[in-house]
């Protein structure tokens, strides 16, 4: 089963109407329709806050809705990553320039205030930034 029917799913249980949970988001009840129709929808246009809020209406925690039956073997502040994109880059001996295009997105923001950009990007920034150095994205997900 994908994200979106699973989504669905858990929505049907729920017993909660598309257009509570869109709101609920943010979202109108089309772009909400995306999440329940488009397997790719909640990782290229969901924030990290805004799919734990859904994961919260929905009765589950955020792995669930991935289907990820066990937790990562640690946990990642967001407040810390600066921090590991900074030994990463020293290991590496790249620049951060260099890291940005392994990555595919700018960091600079990210850097300067990383809960902010977690709030302002879709989770596949973190996806992209996690397989770059090496973690499960799902480390971010605090517990």
């Amino acid at each position: 089963m994908g994200t979106a029917a699973r989504i669905r799913g858990l929505r049907i249980r729920a017993g909660k109407p598309k257009g509570e949970i869109a709101q609920s988001l943010g979202l109108n009840t089309a772009w909400y329709d995306d999440l329940e129709q488009r397997d790719d929808e909640l990782v290229s246009s969901l924030t990290l806050f805004q799919a734990m809020e859904l994961a919260s209406l929905l009765g589950v925690k955020l792995h669930d809705i991935f289907e990820v039956h066990s937790s990562p073997d640690e946990h990642v502040a967001l407040v810390d990553l600066p921090a590991r994109i900074a030994q990463h880059v020293a290991k590496e001996g790249i620049t951060v320039e260099q890291l940005e295009e392994k990555v595919g997105w700018e960091l600079r923001g990210f850097l300067e205030s990383p809960v902010q950009t977690a709030a302002e990007f879709p989770i596949a920034f973190l996806q992209a930034l996690a397989h770059s150095l090496g973690l499960d994205w799902l480390s971010f997900v605090p517990e």
